[in-house]
């Protein structure tokens, strides 16, 4: 009985501590389509950095649908609702939403008729297939404009961004044609 009790002590020992380590972590989201084996998803772009920042979208809009809406009805022109819509449709996730809008608008586009293409495609579909349908594919001037419009989005949610090489040559042109057209 002895032995029971002090087993069960040190079980709600370890409970108690367990508990306010997370109280003291905060609330933490889980990766996007982590399944029993833990594997993140991704998001195929042909681009890996992309990629990567698509699945950190995926979390952002998890985490602040209001702000993630906001940011896609004011700069790539699509309605709320339409964007709630679509994140509550199976297989999508915030950063398929945003690759889909900004590809559209860096396309000149309509964000239904690439959510159409890529809904066309199948599941199986990359998003680099789906781009392309769009005459975009990694290192166009298309994929250089929603790499650029990332960055935009990270700034406004105050989100920190570790640029990659080519984003940091593309912001240090933008910023030089600004500083040229007097902005």
């Amino acid at each position: 009985m002895n032995r029971a009790c002090a087993l069960l002590g040190r079980c709600l020992c370890i409970l108690v501590v367990v508990l306010a380590a997370d109280a003291v972590a905060g609330p933490t989201a889980p990766a996007p389509d982590a399944g029993a084996a833990g594997v993140q998803r991704v998001h195929a772009t042909g681009d890996a950095w992309l990629d990567g920042r698509l699945a950190d979208i995926d979390l952002y809009a998890e985490r602040y649908p209001d702000a993630f809406a906001a940011e896609l009805e004011r700069y790539a022109g699509v309605p709320r609702a339409y964007v709630s819509g679509l994140l509550a449709q199976p297989g999508w996730h915030g950063g398929d939403a945003w690759f889909a809008c900004f590809l559209a608008h860096a396309t000149e586009a309509t964000c239904r008729s690439v959510v159409r293409a890529r809904t066309r495609a199948g599941a199986e579909a990359t998003w680099e297939a789906v781009a392309a349908e769009f005459d975009a594919r990694p290192g166009s001037a298309a994929y250089g404009q929603l790499r650029l419009s990332l960055a935009d989005s990270y700034r406004r949610w105050s989100r920190p961004l570790q640029p990659d090489p080519a984003l940091t040559r593309a912001l240090r042109k933008r910023a030089e044609a600004e500083t040229k057209a007097g902005r």
